[in-house]
């Protein structure tokens, strides 16, 4: 359809309409089609056509191609088109006009292309200018800064494929007067009809482009005012929400895959732990008929006999000085008379190697798996770290330093021998004689321990007896 300025003086009094190749060409007389600078030169040829009129209802103006030697456009104008008004729609002198007779009620024009005409760099209106996104920024907020709506930014850059993800150097295109869809003409498309399809104002459009609709061609980037990218907004809104889905499907999955991955290896530890019981009970089912348990046990029960006889040793020694302790002795004065006076046992008992502490383990105790697999021949007594040690008799020291208690100190005393264990610091040397509630050391941890303690243990030729007994 053509459109009319009210004024024929105008740039756009005369606009071009569409129209069918191939009616133009028949009406022509043209037949044969080749190529020149990308596009077909038509060349004269009779074809027969008995009602040209019928084909060119709505008759328009029509490029078909620039001549290769002589830059020639051959275009269908409108008959009462004159020279002025065709070079004035492209860009040329009047004299590079040439109106041609007219065929068969149909007239064309021939247009000389100047160079600059032909070889120009695409057009980009002026009102679209670059904005390289900036650290901290996002669509929403370049949009509210600039005071423009995010369906403004979009319009101008349909190529986006978010409306979230922007990157820092990113260039966008921001449209500093008019608002509107900016679009670049392709292969087969013209400005008109793009102005045409998207139902575009076509004087506004030549306003924010600063051309005339006419003069673009493919490559022009083309910028329709009023038009809304309201469509393409909603195409990226459906996609941010079912990107969030794919996101929110994906935790979910990612989340039952953990879960699936932690009740396997959670199975995968009882099994373990079951085969370990299985291989331990197998293992106590071999030690309890295994030689070492028949010795271990031969040992308990000798220690069990000693004991024993220790203390009926010890209860026929107290009887005995209890009726020693009764009887009386008679003694020469040095007056020559006699005195009377009750016999003593003479017996030197041990004294507490510290002042204050917690009886935790006794003699021959099986209260921890080491004293299980271990004979406990002493009392164990629990002090804080530091805590005094003090000689329970007196005697000399025969080892001090690390041993079969850690940092120790041996005491001998006659056929008896006092063992200080898991001390933290020594105060005594090797064949230094010591007295009752001498100082020797100090509670620590050394050697295989639990906590803190003394182990005390007194050996009478060579073997062990409950400690406790001997103390007061």
């Amino acid at each position: 359809m053509t459109r009319r300025s009210s004024s024929p003086g105008h740039p756009l009094a005369v606009l071009s309409r569409p129209l069918l190749a191939v009616a133009a060409a028949a009406a022509l007389g043209t037949a044969t089609a080749q190529e020149g600078q990308g596009t077909a030169v038509i060349s004269p040829a009779t074809v027969a056509l008995t009602d040209p009129g019928r084909l060119l209802q709505g008759a328009a103006d029509m490029t078909l191609s620039p001549a290769v030697p002589t830059h020639l456009l051959t275009v269908v104008v409108n008959s009462t088109e004159s020279a002025t008004q065709i070079s004035r729609r492209y860009g040329v002198a009047v004299a590079s006009v040439r109106l041609l007779p007219s065929v068969k009620g149909t007239r064309s024009a021939q247009v000389s292309l100047s160079p600059a005409s032909r070889e120009r760099a695409p057009l980009w209106p002026r009102s679209v200018q670059p904005y390289r996104v900036r650290a901290g920024d996002t669509l929403a907020g370049i949009a509210a800064r600039h005071g423009m709506r995010i369906v403004d930014v979009l319009g101008v850059n349909l190529d986006r494929r978010s409306l979230d993800r922007v990157h820092i150097g990113e260039v966008l295109n921001l449209p500093t007067k008019e608002r509107g869809v900016l679009v670049r003409i392709k292969a087969g498309q013209s400005a008109l009809s793009l102005i045409a399809g998207y139902g575009a104002d076509l004087a506004a459009t030549a306003r924010a482009n600063g051309t005339l609709p006419t003069e673009m061609r493919v490559g022009d980037a083309l910028l329709l005012p009023g038009v809304t990218a309201a469509g393409f907004q909603q195409q990226l809104l459906a996609q941010r929400v079912a990107e969030q889905r794919a996101a929110v499907a994906f935790d979910r999955q990612l989340r039952y895959e953990r879960f699936l991955a932690q009740k396997q290896e959670q199975r995968r530890r009882e099994q373990v732990a079951a085969i370990a019981r299985q291989e331990q009970y197998e293992r106590f089912l071999a030690w309890q008929q295994s030689a070492e348990r028949q010795a271990r046990i031969r040992e308990y029960e000798a220690q069990e006999r000693y004991e024993a006889a220790q203390a009926a040793a010890r209860q026929r020694a107290q009887e005995a000085a209890r009726l020693a302790a009764a009887r009386p002795v008679v003694r020469a004065s040095s007056a020559g008379g006699v005195s009377v006076q009750r016999a003593s046992t003479g017996a030197v008992r041990l004294a507490w190697p510290m002042r204050s502490f917690r009886i935790t383990s006794r003699y021959a105790e099986r209260d921890i798996d080491f004293h299980r697999q271990v004979f406990h021949g002493g009392v164990d007594l629990a002090a804080p770290y530091g805590t005094p040690i003090y000689a329970a008799s007196d005697g000399e020291v025969s080892q001090s330093g690390y041993g079969d208690f850690g940092l120790n100190v041996f005491v001998e005393s006659g056929t008896s021998t006092m063992v200080y264990g898991h001390m933290s610091r020594t105060a005594v040397v090797s064949g230094q004689r010591v007295a009752q509630g001498q100082l020797l050391g100090y509670v620590g941890c050394s050697g295989i321990c639990t906590g803190p303690h003394l182990h005390f243990e007194v050996r009478l030729d060579g073997r062990t007896v409950d400690p406790l007994a001997l103390l007061p």
